[in-house]
């Protein structure tokens, strides 16, 4: 595949979790609201830090839900017991909803709840993440007052009442840090997504009769590292040196970045059981890497790279009169998947 001449944003992550509206992530705010079935109250000085704030008995029943946004899309947030005193009990599995525009209806996709324990949710310290949607909407307080006009809200439920309630310390999104690249007429080569396991025939003894069957081939193709190129134009001051300082998951000492960067390796599964494993050289660190390309629809087309190595000695930089040209060169270990908003999920 090969994308040119369309406007739009590269965005080079690492795998740090750092909480909205905390810094360098200041500039997003964030906005939680518990409902309890009959009242609204809003919750978000109780889990938007980790603090002495903790807002006890969020979820008390099965009709009580959560109301989770941000100024800006996001794919994983953080669940915290901290100073609280309760994980849930016999809460069951999480439901997890978005705001589509007119209501919370539609169940987000690729949800991953690291607070499952025992097949109940909010029974442990964890991570919660799902694929952003493609008509994510903000305006929720058409839905409701209590929800802001700005936001980008999730809506969390648990499938029974909890025979004993959760409490919050953090319950707020989470990404990592990121530099963005802004580009105009940008070249990207690089696969759809990762290849399957062969499989290979096994006949009845040379003859293809009903006891014939197909084995599984050998894990490697997928876990194999896949080849991601692109060539851009860079202004000749403030990103030559900071785009290349993101793609080693450096410290770039950029806006939204402003320390040394978290490696994102082994923290995606190719197979979708197991963890990709770690370099032997820890030296080595990758960054996760998104695109998304204004189509003109009102819908982004988006890809999401993870656990991408940019070797600093593959990458070549040219300049010429007006800018300079990188052309970059890297090697996808982990997931590939298509996105509709930019969000750390890994």
């Amino acid at each position: 595949m090969k994308l040119t001449g369309r406007n739009g944003i590269l965005r080079i992550l690492e795998s740090s979790a750092i909480l909205h509206g905390q810094a360098p992530l200041a500039n997003l705010t964030v906005d939680m609201v518990k409902y309890d079935g009959a009242d609204w109250s809003n919750i978000t000085s109780d889990v938007e830090v980790d603090d002495a704030n903790v807002e006890t008995a969020f979820i008390a029943d099965d009709n009580d839900a959560v109301y989770i946004g941000s100024t800006s899309k996001f794919a994983m947030l953080s669940y915290l017991l901290g100073n609280g005193s309760n994980y849930a009990v016999a809460s069951g599995a999480l439901i997890a909803t978005y705001y589509d525009g007119t209501d919370f209806v539609t169940a987000l996709a690729g949800v991953s709840d690291g607070t499952l324990s025992g097949g109940d949710c909010f029974a442990q310290d964890g991570y919660i993440s799902f694929k952003i949607p493609s008509d994510w909407a903000i305006g929720a307080n058409a839905f409701n007052a209590n929800l802001d006009t700005d936001k980008y809200y999730i809506k969390l439920m648990a499938t029974t009442a909890p025979t004993t309630d959760p409490d919050a310390d953090v319950l707020c999104p989470v990404d990592g840090q990121y530099f963005d690249l802004v580009f105009a007429g940008m070249d990207f080569s690089g696969p759809l997504g990762r290849p399957k396991t062969e499989e290979q025939l096994v006949l009845n003894r040379g003859t293809m009769d009903a006891n014939a069957h197909y084995i599984q081939g050998p894990h490697g193709p997928i876990h194999d590292p896949l080849e991601i190129s692109f060539s851009c134009l860079l202004d000749t001051t403030a990103n030559k040196d900071k785009v290349l300082e993101a793609l080693a998951c450096g410290n770039p000492g950029a806006d939204r970045w402003t320390s040394t960067g978290v490696t994102s390796k082994g923290t995606t599964k190719n197979d979708g059981t197991n963890y990709n494993p770690a370099f032997a050289d820890s030296n080595k660190k990758t960054a996760n890497i998104q695109m998304l390309w204004d189509t003109g629809t009102g819908i982004p087309f988006g890809l999401a790279y993870y656990e991408t190595l940019f070797l600093l000695d593959q990458q070549k930089i040219s300049e010429g009169e007006d800018a300079i040209t990188l052309s970059g060169i890297g090697a996808a270990y982990g997931v590939i998947e298509r996105i509709y908003g930019f969000g750390n999920r890994y």
